[in-house]
């Protein structure tokens, strides 16, 4: 927004054209991955992160646009538009960790959820590939 106010174009472009187009990919992958990759694992905020994200992608394309034509109060308003999409993003996948950006599960909260739901057969399976590896030097 600084930039924005101050005319850095150059500033706005490497934002716009590098870190917020950077940044569309990355969340519609973390969605489908919540959605299963594929199997059918019903995750009922995922409709709504996937709309954050298509939001954020239109944002981005209007910032990028609004940069072209040297625009402060498009600019500025694409870059709002940005920041609630990305706040609703956060908000409906539960991404509002004390860091700011945390409360992403670990491996072992993802497998302790996947014991719950599959059986704790799935988990001493794990577990035993896990020692398995070890006994053999290899990595986990």
């Amino acid at each position: 927004a600084a930039m924005i106010g101050s005319n850095d174009w150059e500033g706005v472009e490497v934002f716009a054209s590098q870190i917020a187009e950077d940044t569309i990919l990355p969340m519609k992958l973390y969605t489908s991955s919540l959605l299963g990759g594929g199997t059918n694992v019903k995750v009922a905020f995922a409709k709504d992160m996937n709309k954050a994200a298509a939001d954020f992608e239109k944002a981005q394309k209007a910032l990028v646009k609004a940069i072209a034509k040297k625009d402060q109060e498009k600019s500025s308003k694409a870059l709002e538009d940005l920041s609630s999409a990305l706040f609703a993003y956060r908000t409906a996948g539960k991404l509002l960790g004390p860091d700011g950006g945390g409360d992403i599960p670990s491996v072992d909260e993802i497998r302790r959820a996947a014991c719950r739901v599959q059986g704790r057969t799935f988990e001493q399976k794990v577990k035993a590939r896990d020692e398995r590896l070890k006994k053999e030097g290899g990595a986990v």
